[in-house]
């Protein structure tokens, strides 16, 4: 016993050479009795100091700190970032995102913020601008996906320096597109503005002949008091400034929507802009989600971006059979089908309802999938759109509703739900057995098709962002031209059944002036506030939009819309 309590006494100097030996007799299991055994075992935790590590005997600290890490997140507040996309017309930079911003966050109706003041602004490079910063919120109030609530960090996508310096020329030309087409192929919701546009046109060129009106003529028509020369000096003043107003701000639609060569430099430098923002955005573990929210030609611009960014994240996209993610898939190719197959305003209701919380589902297991490289899952889970010309589309976009369908088609302007693709007949079988298509029916059209070269792998085609990512639009019908939003209208029936139209005036009495650009000015009614709020959905709920827009009109004192 004094022995062993000399050695005890002198073995802690080398406590990694006994560790050793004591890790060799664990490994080797050295043949003993039971009694030496547990001799031996007391001995070698008398040699390490009292701690016996599994693995390698030591303490790891890398393991704890991992640990340690783990353990903060799942105490911590979830973090989103919050992109907005500006409309037409003359912006300054971070005017747009701080009213945004202050009417989601601060104001008091039905806000989810849990400090409503704290809110700030910081520079941060992935803006990439000087003139801009990133708004910055404390934890918003728990519920929905984050048991811990939700810091947010809103981001202004600035592009209107990048589409100035359209000519008159340019101008001129789109609106000969839009003027000269059948009346057939002028959609219902626009042919008033239409008849305006015209009437515009023809007044525009009859003020610019004054001049070549003879003098005697001008004596017989015209008033005394207002000489000819007069007439022509202010019809002069009037084209300049309509020519200034004209250029400023349709002339940036022009720039964005019209694929001619001088305006191909302005679209690529915007959509490179916001590309980067996003690519930013999904580096590193900053965000857990990321919604993009585009107002008026803004929101072109955001459908466009979440496009071309879903087509270059072929890592993202992929999926494992036998995952998680897997099996959201095939639940969401059932949705979709589903969607598809319903015939009447209820059962599209309650299918889109479905498919809403199976995008959704899916997009969360995207994003929690681990990935080798340092690849980030899919983040973006909404496009949330205000006051989208993109109603128009078969006016703007495209040549004509045929046209517009056919470009859907080719999966060039992706649809809610995506074009799903038939697969080879060969494949059929196996996706069958995976759970991908149903074993009692000869539906052979999926959104995902097999990896050719790694098997068992699916990939969503890249036509389909809106497979994991939600839509929803608000808009507000005019009256009179000048009353709501002549600019906006639904989506659903151009772009898919997926897409949540919200409309503002079935919910809340109808706008008695222009309302294109008060989607949230925070002195609307509560009503429209309240819907402006639950539309960007800050806390990830999984909502019913039937019985929401149910709560609404109530709010608003109305008979429920469709």
């Amino acid at each position: 016993m004094s022995l062993l309590s000399n050695r005890c006494i002198a073995l802690p100097q080398y406590p990694k050479l006994f560790a050793s030996i004591f890790y060799f007799m664990v490994v080797f299991k050295l043949k003993t009795s039971s009694f030496h055994w547990m001799l031996l075992s007391t001995v070698g935790i008398l040699m390490t100091g009292g701690e016996m590590v599994p693995g390698d005997m030591t303490e790891n600290p890398k393991s704890d700190a991992a640990q340690e890490e783990k353990s903060r997140k799942s105490r911590a507040a979830a973090r989103q970032a919050i992109v907005l996309v500006h409309g037409m017309g003359e912006q300054i930079p971070m005017d747009t995102i701080k009213s945004f911003a202050s009417t989601l966050w601060v104001t008091g109706v039905a806000s989810v913020a849990e400090k409503a003041t704290e809110i700030w602004s910081k520079p941060d490079p992935r803006t990439g601008s000087l003139e801009l910063r990133r708004i910055t919120t404390r934890k918003s109030k728990t519920g929905g996906e984050f048991p811990n609530g939700v810091r947010n960090d809103f981001y202004e996508l600035y592009w209107a320096d990048l589409t100035a310096g359209s000519t008159t020329n340019q101008l001129v030309g789109w609106v000969k597109y839009l003027l000269f087409r059948p009346l057939r192929r002028v959609p219902p919701p626009v042919r008033s503005a239409w008849f305006l546009l015209w009437f515009l046109s023809l007044l525009a060129l009859a003020i610019g002949s004054l001049s070549f009106v003879p003098a005697t003529w001008w004596l017989a028509i015209a008033p005394t008091w207002l000489p000819q020369a007069t007439a022509i000096a202010a019809a002069a003043a009037l084209g300049a400034v309509l020519q200034r107003m004209g250029t400023a701000t349709f002339g940036r639609v022009v720039k964005y929507t019209r694929a001619e060569p001088d305006n191909i430099a302005a679209r690529a430098a915007v959509r490179e802009r916001g590309l980067s923002l996003l690519r930013h955005l999904h580096t590193g573990d900053d965000y857990d989600r990321i919604i993009v929210v585009g107002h008026s030609l803004g929101s072109i611009l955001a459908y466009d971006l979440i496009a071309y960014f879903w087509a270059e994240q072929e890592v993202a996209r992929s999926i494992a059979e036998g995952t998680p993610a897997f099996q959201s898939l095939c639940r969401l190719e059932e949705s979709a089908r589903r969607l598809k197959s319903a015939a009447d305003v209820t059962a599209i209701k309650a299918a889109r309802t479905g498919f809403r919380l199976r995008q959704a589902e899916l997009r969360r297991a995207m994003s929690a999938t681990e990935r080798s490289g340092g690849e980030t899952g899919w983040l973006i889970s909404d496009l949330v759109t205000f006051g989208s010309p993109l109603t128009h589309s078969e006016f703007l976009l495209a040549a004509s509703k045929e046209d517009l369908k056919g470009r859907q088609t080719a999966r060039e302007l992706p649809t809610a739900p995506p074009l799903a693709e038939a697969l080879e007949e060969w494949r059929i079988p196996h996706a069958r057995s995976v759970g991908l298509l149903p074993t009692d029916s000869s539906d052979d059209c999926l959104m995902a098709f097999p990896e050719r070269k790694k098997p068992g792998f699916w990939t969503l085609h890249h036509g389909a962002p809106f497979s994991v990512v939600r839509w929803t639009n608000i808009h507000d019908p005019s009256s009179l031209i000048y009353r709501g939003d002549l600019i906006s209208g639904p989506l659903s029936s151009a772009f898919g059944s997926a897409i949540e139209d919200i409309d503002l005036r079935q919910i809340d009495r109808p706008a008695t002036t222009f309302s294109h650009t008060r989607y949230w000015d925070s002195n609307q009614s509560e009503v429209r506030i309240t819907a402006f709020r639950r539309a960007i959905n800050l806390l990830d709920e999984d909502l019913d939009w039937a019985a929401e827009k149910v709560k609404l009109a109530a709010l608003g004192s109305l008979p429920t819309g469709e």
